[in-house]
C-alpha cells in the first residue's frame, strides 16, 4: 500500500510537471537571440542613465519641497531629467550640465551648496561653533573643579555644624 501511494503520487506530480517544462523548453527555443549591436546598445543606454542619474541627484526639483530631481515625480523634474540626459548624449560632462541649471534657475537648484563666496560659511560655521563650544565647556569645567575644592576647605565635607555631627555619631552607635 505505501508503495502504491508513493507511485500514485509520482504519477500526479508527473503529469502536473511535464506541461510546465514543455511549456519552458518550447520558450526557450522560441526566444529571438539579439545580435552584438543591440547588447551594446542596451549597455551604453544603462551607463548613460546611470550618469544622468547622478546628476539629477545634485539638483533640487523647482516644484517639490527638499526632492532632488530624481526623487521627485512632477513634470518639471522629469523633463529635467530628460535635459540632463540629452545633453549628456551629446558629450557634456557633468559640470557643464549643472552650469547650464544654475544659469536658468540660480544658485538654489543645486542641492548642495558650492563652498563658493557666502556658501563657504555653510561649511566653516559648524567647525567654528564645535571649537567656541568646546572651549567654552572646557573652560566652565575648569570653573566648577577651582571652585569645589575651595567650599570644601571651609569645613569639614559633610557640611555639618558639630551639633548635628555629634547627633549622627549617636544615632549611628545606637544601630
Amino acid at each position: 500500500m505505501n508503495r502504491t501511494r508513493r507511485l500514485g503520487l509520482a504519477a500526479v506530480l508527473l503529469a502536473v510537471a511535464a506541461p510546465v517544462g514543455a511549456r519552458a523548453q518550447e520558450r526557450l527555443f522560441q526566444a529571438q537571440p539579439q545580435d552584438d549591436t543591440s547588447l551594446l546598445t542596451d549597455t551604453v543606454a544603462a551607463v548613460l542613465d546611470g550618469r544622468a542619474a547622478e546628476v539629477a541627484a545634485q539638483l533640487r526639483c523647482p516644484v517639490c519641497s527638499g526632492q532632488s530631481v530624481l526623487e521627485s515625480n512632477s513634470s518639471i523634474a522629469q523633463e529635467m531629467q530628460a535635459v540632463i540626459r540629452e545633453r549628456l548624449g551629446q558629450g557634456e560632462n557633468e559640470e557643464q550640465i549643472l552650469s547650464y541649471f544654475v544659469a536658468s534657475y540660480g544658485d538654489w537648484i543645486i542641492l548642495k551648496p558650492r563652498p563658493i563666496g557666502l556658501n563657504l560659511l555653510v561649511y566653516i560655521l559648524p567647525a567654528v561653533g564645535l571649537i567656541f563650544g568646546t572651549g567654552w565647556l572646557i573652560m566652565l569645567f575648569r570653573k566648577w573643579s577651582s571652585a569645589a575644592p575651595a567650599v570644601a576647605g571651609q569645613g569639614d565635607a559633610s557640611g555639618l555644624d558639630d551639633d548635628d555631627e555629634n547627633w549622627l555619631r549617636d544615632a549611628m552607635r545606637r544601630e
